[in-house]
């Protein structure tokens, strides 16, 4: 259990390393932010999102024993 946790941080964290890599990317090729968070948040209410994830939370804390 301990090497799939391993691996499931690697990949994350590998995630997050290319998340930033083309974010820094984006900006030096002089981006228009505003633009892109434009898109984004037509197409994803993040409010929703965030209401959805802590409902989530909260069954999966239920089920658990502990």
């Amino acid at each position: 259990m301990k090497r799939a946790w391993s691996v499931v941080f690697a990949v994350a964290l590998l995630a997050l390393a290319m998340g930033g890599v083309v974010f820094g990317l984006s900006l030096l090729m002089d981006a228009d932010l505003v633009r892109v968070a434009d898109a984004v948040f037509a197409k994803y209410d993040l409010a929703k999102v965030i209401v959805a994830a802590r409902e989530t939370l909260g069954g999966i804390r239920g089920v658990l024993p502990f």
